[in-house]
């Protein structure tokens, strides 16, 4: 694996993983949930790959949970034969995890073979890189045979059972479950695990200051996609960036220009300046982007309101902004702030009131 302890904190990049283990020749296991019900550890986009080796790359959840399915794993990888793991956390056994309340939820441990469903494996790591989405398909034919498959965003069906009347069925449930983000588990007319591998959601942070370097890196580790633009080259460097998907030099006119932002993206202004910032909310407020925030304080942020409604911007639209920027955590320092501010945002995508 590619950390010298055997292990990674994100998730992001499993699939590139398997690619690579793939291409060396080696084996192993990827295990992912394909059913939820409840509070459990686990969320829709774990994922844990475990080489032969013993190292792993990403989490399950932790706790009992993913200890059983590291201990599992090894007998996966040696007969070549794909388990499906029922946990059952509620009551005793919640305690045990930790969890104030529990739930259900069922976890697929496949085996990795150098030769097998590679183009598969290999669509799943490009819609890692670009965020395409894409379906996965696991036909558990019976204990000693599964087949792997996927949708992807164009229509086209990724491997096959090596029966056309059942690889169209595949189709019209792939199609049927998986256009949400949710996991399913079908039982007929054959079991099949859906698995839809949603992409990341973009977050744009205008502003390349101190802030945002921080607001950059936690929102990496917590899943978003992240592009930081600024208008000064010495700023809007890669250098400083490290952890960003793309680091732009231009203006905000330049960039929203340029930039697809769509319906699922999160905008966050920390510009240096009132004039700059009302450029952005004001480009920002003419998207139907999910979330726009911007840094400052309640005097800033009544001044920046007037001015937008003086641009003919009604209170629908100056409601849909999240200003002053954040949760009130009594944040201090710049890491505090950054903090603050991604919390709100991992809030907004999980729907719940920040």
């Amino acid at each position: 694996m590619s950390c010298a302890d055997g292990t990674l904190k994100s998730n992001r990049g499993v699939y590139h993983e398997i690619a690579r283990l793939q291409q060396i020749g080696q084996r192993g296991a990827l295990a992912t949930p394909v059913r939820l019900s409840g509070s459990v550890p686990c969320a829709n986009e774990s994922r844990l790959l475990i080489g032969e080796d013993g190292s792993f790359l990403g989490t399950i959840g932790g706790g009992l949970l993913e200890a059983e399915v590291l201990q599992k794993a090894p007998k996966v990888i040696a007969a070549d034969k794909p388990v499906l793991l029922d946990f059952d956390l509620t009551q005793d056994e919640a305690s045990k995890a930790g969890m104030i309340c529990g739930g259900t939820c069922t976890v697929l441990i496949e085996p990795i073979q150098p030769d097998r469903a590679t183009e598969v494996y290999a669509a799943a790591a490009q819609s890692e890189a670009d965020g395409s989405r894409v379906v996965l398909i696991t036909v558990l034919a019976d204990q000693h045979c599964f087949h792997k498959l996927a949708l992807l965003p164009d229509g086209v069906l990724v491997g096959s059972t090596g029966d056309a009347n059942v690889d169209a069925v595949v189709r019209e449930l792939a199609e049927q479950y998986g256009a949400g983000e949710e996991p399913h588990l079908v039982e007929e007319p054959f079991r099949v695990c859906i698995q839809p591998l949603c992409s990341p959601p973009s977050l744009y942070i205008f502003g390349a200051g101190h802030i945002a370097v921080p607001v950059a890196h936690l929102a990496e580790l917590v899943g978003f996609r992240t592009t930081v633009i600024d208008d000064r080259g010495e700023f809007a460097d890669v250098r400083r960036f490290p952890h960003a998907d793309q680091v732009l030099t231009a203006t905000p006119d330049e960039a929203f220009d340029e930039l697809p932002i769509g319906g699922g993206a999160y905008v966050v202004s920390i510009t240096r300046g009132h004039e700059l910032d009302e450029e952005v909310l004001a480009h920002a407020l003419r998207t139907r982007a999910r979330y726009v925030g911007m840094i400052g304080s309640k005097r800033k942020v009544a001044a920046i309101h007037q001015r937008l409604r003086d641009r003919d911007f009604g209170e629908t639209d100056i409601a849909r902004l999240h200003a002053p920027i954040g949760i009130d955590i009594g944040a201090e320092t710049v890491e505090e702030i950054a903090l603050s501010i991604v919390a709100e945002l991992v809030a907004v995508r999980r729907s719940r009131s920040a």
